[in-house]
């Protein structure tokens, strides 16, 4: 009987607390429409494609959310969709005009003609208040209705249009909404909400799929255990001043996190995602003390623990099989590792692609791995390839939500003779014996480390407010005889800002419109202890901790005319340039071509510098540079390079006349020399561009990273003699 190779796919759906617990108010609305794009709808394949199975990762904090809007509860967004278009007053007017239209345009909100004319009237960009106060005055009342239809309606997976013949009306219908209408679709959503976790259980009882669980509210358990071991994965990372080990406060998470999935799914869980796969011995131990039968995390985990033990770093066909984590006298516990690659294709790339295409790379991709562990290497244990990605955020950037991708996927997977798709508890129940790990490198599915989370001073000032704020509660306890009831919601206060969300929104890594909502969210958690508790709140819990502010790019500040030669042959060269920096939003992209980009200009030419990671520079990658004059949007004139160190040249288009050109250099860094003759503009006019870094295989040329973003450009303007006068003159 020929061999499997057996596909683990695990989708992690998470969402954090967006309630003040003291209000019982919902500040952002994610939770409810994720809920009728995302939860219900992933789990059901499994009953559509014959053979498929499926894990899911739900995190308690998002179920019990769930189970709030089920009965009931409200967001702002909620209120404002459910009151009368009639009633609306200015502030819910510009409310509404700000943030009725978040979501991915290109794949939510043009393909839908009465809701782009919505957009369109608003205007695709604002840049305050008072310019939304004024558009409010364009909007009739059936523009308010459609829109508060609309805001909601494109957030139901096309699943929901199959099956639903209400839903599939409103669609069919596409204006001109009634306020009846309006209840219809927020009494579709609280049914859906109720429904998920009935779902998920009968499928999970049926051995379809198989459901395991985070800690409660989404810490990162090893900066909980002990923070000081974040400079063993980075030695160079900048604590806060004062810093605790709340093992006892890691230890309650996955307590009540396990009590609560018993609850809801009437059994004990067997499996286990640490928040944002951050693992460390002091977690294994836990897990242990649980009865957790496996946990899962990345690839470069596992390298790193055998390369800390052995001083080799060891091929990548090891992630390829589970292992037992024995801890000295202790009980294993299996784990999983994540196969970044495809992983992150699914959640960043393949969605730029032909679903086609995209499922045709994961097929070769699967069978080179099959040949490789089966083939040359003459495995004999079966091998595992783990594919774990967020379950929700990605979607939206595919077309119709993903739904032809998962089919063709999902039916590759199951018809393909290599391959079977796996629960991972079957999968270990039938493989008991394995490799053995006696300790696991402490770090999370970044980097394998935990700096997201910890070291910038936004991140560490988090830190130092749950620590004073916790003492502040264990004092007043033991001082006063504080209600049992109180006590246990200042508890949840605490363990609810030890949650990874809001660190992941501090620093500089990654961008929300909404990162001041976070930050409100998470000092009036702190907040609502010393409420509870009748004290006056700390005069700091008032100040923002995010002051880190996204900029699209910085633009250049002078001319520069670096030596174009791939390095860096001295600070200044580069100093005057714009700048770009990626920027992650929900979601992180682990395994990006470029880590930053330069242009500047002087009276000849437009130069441009990519900072690349040469760890994730493979064969067949290929850059391209887009341009347009703002004036002429038809007029498109691009180069185009492979990424390979010694490069020299690049080939320029212009129309169907193309030319090689010499102003190219690869090696540290890429430097790129552009003159504006090529582009034929003249002083004053303004210049758009892009960047994509494309990778080549055999069915074609496909997309894999974009800058500025899937809409934007970078833009410039052709100087004239005058432009470092007008500058030096602002």
């Amino acid at each position: 009987m020929k061999k499997k190779l057996y596909v683990a796919i695990l989708y992690h759906q998470h969402q954090p607390l967006y309630k003040d617990p003291v209000t019982n108010y919902y500040y952002l609305p994610w939770v409810r429409l994720h809920a009728i794009k995302d939860y219900y709808d992933m789990a059901v394949w499994v009953e559509e494609i014959p053979g498929l199975r499926l894990n899911f990762n739900f995190v308690p904090s998002l179920l019990v959310q769930l189970e709030d809007y089920a009965s009931g509860a409200m967001d702002k967004h909620l209120e404002l969709t459910v009151k009368n278009a009639s009633e609306l007053t200015e502030e819910d007017k510009i409310f509404i005009l700000k943030n009725f239209f978040d979501c991915n345009w290109p794949t939510m909100l043009y393909p839908y003609k009465r809701y782009k004319e919505l957009l369109n009237l608003r205007g695709v960009k604002f840049v305050d208040d008072a310019e939304l106060y004024r558009k409010t005055k364009y909007f009739s009342l059936q523009d308010w209705l459609d829109l508060q239809v609309w805001s909601n309606l494109v957030w139901f997976d096309p699943y929901w249009k199959k099956v639903d013949k209400d839903i599939q009306k409103l669609f069919e219908k596409g204006e001109r909404f009634t306020e009846e209408d309006k209840y219809l679709l927020v009494n579709k959503q609280r049914w859906i909400c109720g429904q998920i976790v009935k779902k998920l259980k009968q499928l999970q009882d049926q051995g379809m799929i198989e459901i395991t669980f985070s800690a409660f509210y989404h810490p990162i358990l090893p900066l909980l255990c002990d923070p000081s071991k974040a400079k063993i994965s980075n030695p160079s990372v900048v604590l806060p001043k004062q810093i605790f080990q709340l093992i006892e406060d890691a230890e309650k998470q996955i307590f009540m996190a396990k009590e609560y999935y018993e609850k809801v799914f009437g059994c004990s869980p067997k499996g286990f995602w640490p928040s944002e796969g951050s693992v460390s011995d002091d977690v294994i131990s836990l897990l242990q003390k649980y009865d957790i039968k496996w946990f899962a995390t990345d690839e470069e985990i596992l390298k790193r623990s055998i390369h800390s033990v052995t001083k080799k770093y060891p091929q990548r066909e090891i992630i390829y099989r589970h292992y037992k984590i024995q801890l000295q006298n202790s009980v294993p516990v299996y784990a999983i590792f994540r196969d970044r690659e495809i992983s992150d294709n699914i959640g960043f790339v393949y969605y730029r692609w032909n679903y086609i295409d995209a499922v045709k790379d994961i097929e070769t991709k699967l069978s080179k791995i099959y040949e490789t562990v089966y083939q040359n290497h003459n495995e004999t244990n079966d091998a595992i390839v783990s594919i774990i990605l967020d379950g929700e955020n990605c979607w939206e950037f595919y077309p119709n939500d993903g739904t032809e991708f998962l089919y063709e996927l999902y039916k590759m997977l199951t018809n393909n003779e290599l391959f079977e798709t796996v629960l991972v508890s079957d999968f270990i129940a039938k493989h008991p014996d394995t490799d053995t790990i006696e300790t696991i490198w402490p770090g999370s599915w970044i980097n394998a480390n935990y700096d997201i989370w910890i070291g910038h001073p936004e991140d560490n000032l988090a830190w130092e407010y749950v620590y004073r704020s916790r003492q502040f509660l264990i004092s007043e306890i033991s001082q006063k005889n504080v209600d049992e009831k109180i006590k246990e919601l200042c508890w949840q206060e605490i363990y609810t800002a030890e949650g990874s969300d809001w660190y992941w929104w501090f620093g500089d890594e990654h961008y929300s419109a909404h990162s001041n909502i976070f930050d409100f969210l998470f000092r009036q958690h702190l907040k609502n202890i010393y409420l509870l508790l009748g004290c006056e709140p700390p005069r700091y819990l008032d100040l923002p901790i995010k002051h880190t502010k996204r900029t699209e790019y910085i633009l250049p500040a002078d001319f520069v005319t670096p030596k174009i030669d791939g390095r860096i042959s001295n600070y200044f060269e580069w100093s005057s340039a714009g700048k770009y920096l990626p920027i992650s939003s929900s979601m992180h992209q682990s395994n990006l071509v470029v880590n930053a980009i330069y242009f500047g200009f002087d009276l000849g030419n437009i130069y441009i510098r990519i900072d690349y990671n040469n760890s994730n520079i493979v064969d067949g990658l290929l850059a391209n540079i887009i341009f347009r004059k703002k004036t002429e949007p038809q007029n498109v004139y691009y180069l185009s390079f492979p990424i390979k160190i010694g490069n020299s040249n690049y080939k320029f288009f212009s129309g169907e006349f193309s030319q090689e050109l010499e102003y190219l250099a690869i090696d540290k860094i890429i430097e790129v020399q552009i003159p504006f003759c090529v582009l034929n503009t003249l002083p004053g006019q303004e210049i758009q561009f892009f960047i994509t870094i494309e990778k080549i295989i055999n069915t074609g040329k496909f997309e894999i990273e974009r800058y500025p973003g899937s809409q934007d450009f970078f833009e410039l303007v052709h100087p004239d003699k005058s432009y470092q006068k007008k500058f030096w003159t602002l």
